[in-house]
């Protein structure tokens, strides 16, 4: 019984609001009611509602356009991170292989200069403690020919010496160590003299200059090489540069300082002469 009054009631009322959607089109049709009455007041009902509605759907679409411009930044940020990774890692790859390249370039000058003299080519795989190369191990040996008493050459002049060999290495003391002593000769002078090592002197990177005739003439900048009477190291090598030179304490002989013409804060290859100094008619 209910679900058929219910349906008498629905039925009424859709017959009724199609009386009244019928009437209000002849309504309009027929323009015998003013309908601007009613435009105003659907229109101020509805426009407002509209009005709201716009307002919330710009929010809503400017939410979602900040939100994706956020996103497509952050995307733009991380390609740019990688990019400026992969540039200094390209950077510094090539610094080292320039600074490969130069150094390849200063051992090809030493080669040619000395090239009567054979020679073996060897890079540096160890170095003692601190920050200067006073002694360093490099990676040829014995089976390379390298032995004990050869000379090292590197940075545009003489590095060192082998003290000991392996098969496969061989440890250099170089001439910047305090125990190294190399009979010399300021060339231009031919003024002979002894430059060694020096820990006082180490830290500025230059050696001792010693036993320099008193009444040698000798000038800041001349060249200093290894003498003829040197009994390990071959001579004409170059060694460095005079750096200053007065009289010693006891005004005999004169002394100074000399700046080496290797760099001995940093040797990564090397060239060792397959001789050893002549001596009693030996090599």
């Amino acid at each position: 019984m209910r679900r058929k009054g219910s349906f008498l009631r629905s039925k009424y009322m859709l017959v009724i609001l199609t009386i009244i959607c019928v009437c209000l089109i002849g309504l309009t049709v027929t323009s015998t009611i003013p309908i601007d009455p009613i435009r105003d007041t659907v229109g101020t009902l509805i426009i407002p509602l509209q009005n709201g509605l716009n307002r919330a759907g710009s929010w809503i679409s400017g939410r979602r356009s900040t939100q994706k411009t956020a996103e497509e930044l952050q995307i733009e940020n991380d390609e740019l991170r990688e990019k400026v990774a992969n540039l200094q890692e390209q950077n510094t790859i090539l610094t080292e292989n320039t600074a490969e390249l130069e150094d390849l370039r200063e051992l090809y000058a030493l080669d040619r200069e000395y090239a009567y003299y054979d020679k073996v080519a060897a890079d540096v795989i160890a170095n003692d403690t601190g920050n200067w190369y006073n002694l360093f191990t490099i990676n040829k040996g014995e089976n390379d020919g390298i032995h004990e008493n050869m000379n090292v050459l590197s940075n545009g002049g003489l590095v060192g010496i082998v003290t000991k060999t392996g098969p496969t290495w061989a440890q250099v003391r170089s001439i910047i160590d305090d125990g190294s002593h190399v009979s010399s000769m300021v060339l231009l002078a031919a003024s002979n003299c002894i430059v060694s090592g020096d820990l006082g002197l180490m830290e500025e990177g230059k050696l001792r200059l010693s036993d320099l005739p008193i009444d040698a003439q000798v000038s800041t900048g001349e060249k200093v090489v290894t003498s003829n009477i040197s009994d390990k190291y071959l001579p004409g090598i170059l060694i460095g540069y005079v750096d200053e030179v007065q009289e010693d304490q006891n005004h005999l002989m004169q002394e100074g300082t000399v700046l080496p013409a290797a760099d001995f804060s940093r040797i990564d290859h090397v060239l060792v002469i397959l001789e050893t100094k002549s001596i009693g008619g030996e090599s």
